[in-house]
């Protein structure tokens, strides 16, 4: 390991671990306020995704109090993290019989058959 990511594998512990001790102190975790650099530790992303994500108006909400900073509310990220989840079941799970809980997609076709479309249309 280089020592440039053994400085950025040790930055990450050090907001790691701040962000753990201002978890388990705060009177309501739901209502922490988090940097985006502990955002990144806390989720997996970069700072830098976090903020192309910011710029596009994608991602989890953000609040802005001064023109510099940005802070997110814990709430916010995770109810952000849990739109995109994806729940894997089994062929015989009961829910799949309720056609309340199935998403059909159209079939979109072989690639082979996108191919020769798209090659028959030059």
């Amino acid at each position: 390991m280089t020592a440039q990511m053994e400085a950025a594998a040790a930055s990450l512990l050090v907001v790691w671990n701040t962000l753990q001790a201002k978890l388990s102190t705060a009177v309501n975790p739901d209502d922490l306020l988090m940097t985006p650099e502990e955002v990144a530790a806390y989720t997996g992303m970069s700072v830098q995704a976090l903020a192309m994500m910011r710029h596009r108006r994608q991602g989890p909400s953000f609040t802005r109090p001064t023109p510099r900073t940005m802070l997110y509310r814990k709430r916010d990220i995770d109810a952000w993290v849990n739109e995109g989840r994806v729940e894997i079941v089994s062929s015989d799970d009961e829910r799949l019989k309720d056609p309340e809980h199935v998403v059909c997609t159209p079939d979109r076709g072989t690639h082979e058959a996108r191919t020769r479309k798209h090659a028959a249309k030059r």
